[in-house]
């Protein structure tokens, strides 16, 4: 039995051709934005790179030798006194302040905003809106108008053990603040448990349970991904602060990564392989917490923003 060909003005072979253009023009813009991704990608990743490239090179191969050319061999002297560079301390010192100082301020983000967050999208009290509107105005102040004023708030909190009887000096204005809660982890919470359904909440009610129950049980385990992209930036914040470290701490054994970096620049200017292998050092949390989280990451900050 022979098929006879389709007519080329029928509406069969029409409706084909406008699906093949269809099919074609998808494949096409698909493919303009993976290239202009991988483009972009690649050309953000070039810094990092010549950091590499810079961390395992001589002093002499980074000034006599193109940007980024590789090196005549692998000098991995080069993170040895980095790590030693500096008289009376080693830079892992600075690395576990920047470490306990991070952590310590992402655990007290994550408590204190998760519970504010439940209060302004569960909870039902007089003011609730204002209150919420007055937190997230305080977005808008430029860090440097607080600056003095907090300086000054922790001059006279005592603290008996450091030299100066408050907590100048110490690591505490650069972690405790963080368990007083937080506008922007707040507010991108509060956005993620507005999308959980209520029913959750009244079903578990109804079975008898408190607001604290409701809290811990249903809304927390949901609140995973939103929790991990509050963490990933608080903990970037903390990691890569420079400004609050040189105002508050005031010996070097107490320093961070970051002043660390400042102060080695300042001792030993123009060792750039020793500078790119402190600075490549001092990523590596930073990479390793987005490899961890990263699923994590791109859903909370998906889900986050859906509903306002």
């Amino acid at each position: 039995m022979t098929v006879a060909p389709m007519p080329a003005s029928s509406p069969e072979a029409s409706h084909y051709r406008t699906s093949a253009r269809r099919r074609t023009s998808i494949v096409v813009r698909r493919l303009a934005l993976y290239t202009g991704l991988t483009a972009g990608g690649l050309a953000m990743m070039i810094p990092f790179l010549w950091m590499v490239q810079t961390s395992l090179k001589t002093r002499s191969e980074v000034f006599a030798s193109a940007p980024f050319s590789f090196p005549t061999g692998l000098h991995w002297e080069n993170y040895t006194n980095m790590w030693n560079a500096l008289p009376g301390v080693t830079f892992g010192t600075f690395f576990q302040n920047s470490l306990f100082i991070a952590t310590m301020a992402t655990i007290g983000q994550l408590i204190t905003c998760s519970m504010a967050a439940y209060a302004f999208a569960v909870l039902k009290f007089r003011g609730k809106s204002i209150l919420f509107a007055l937190i997230l105005a305080t977005l808008i102040i430029p860090f440097q108008v607080v600056l003095v004023p907090n300086f000054i708030l922790y001059r006279y909190l005592p603290w008996p053990y450091s030299d100066s009887g408050n907590w100048i000096g110490t690591n505490l204005p650069l972690w405790v603040w963080a368990f007083f809660g937080g506008a922007f982890g707040t507010f991108l919470i509060r956005q993620f448990f507005l999308t959980i359904p209520s029913d959750l909440a009244d079903a578990a009610r109804v079975d008898g349970a408190n607001p604290w129950q409701i809290f811990v049980r249903i809304y927390v385990p949901l609140a995973t991904p939103v929790l991990a992209t509050l963490a990933i930036f608080q903990f970037m914040w903390s990691w890569n602060d420079l400004l609050d470290p040189l105002i508050y701490l005031r010996d070097l054994p107490s320093y961070t990564t970051t002043v660390g970096l400042a102060f080695f620049q300042g001792q030993y200017i123009g060792n750039w392989p020793a500078m790119m292998a402190g600075a490549l050092v001092s990523l590596l949390p930073m990479i390793i917490l987005f490899l961890l989280a990263q699923r994590y990451f791109v859903r909370g900050i998906t889900i986050s923003g859906l509903k306002g």
